[in-house]
């Protein structure tokens, strides 16, 4: 009997930064899907990066109103604070997609690449 394929999931990637002093480069991408929302990590340089993805819940702070200390470094890494109100909106269940793309665009001037990942870690 064949084994079935892993779905995949769409993933924006809204930060790959350059290569620089740890945690650099990191890479952040976020599947946005309400409260099953993953996101998905990347640091360090390629060829001994350290990565997994986490349900949205655990990146956020135990008031579920902000960033969790536990990420502070890659999302200061990524400048990607202004990612936090929509994550903290989007776990809450509204639909926030769009303005996360369009917040990309205004502070990229292009849209996020889009990644497909296997549903994988907790």
């Amino acid at each position: 009997m064949a084994k079935k394929k892993p779905a995949t999931l769409p993933f924006l990637v809204v930060a790959r930064t350059g290569p620089g002093p740890y945690p650099h480069p990191v890479e952040v991408a976020v599947h946005p899907a309400g409260a099953d929302s993953r996101v998905s990590f990347s640091v360090g340089p390629h060829a001994v990066n350290a990565g997994g993805q986490v349900a949205l819940a655990r990146v956020l702070d135990e008031s579920e109103t902000g960033l969790s200390p536990v990420f502070a470094q890659e999302f200061d890494a990524a400048e990607l604070h202004w990612l936090v109100p929509l994550l903290v909106r989007l776990h809450a269940g509204e639909e926030v997609k769009e303005e996360i793309v369009s917040a990309y665009k205004a502070l990229h001037g292009k849209t996020p690449e889009i990644m497909q990942q296997a549903h994988y870690g907790a």
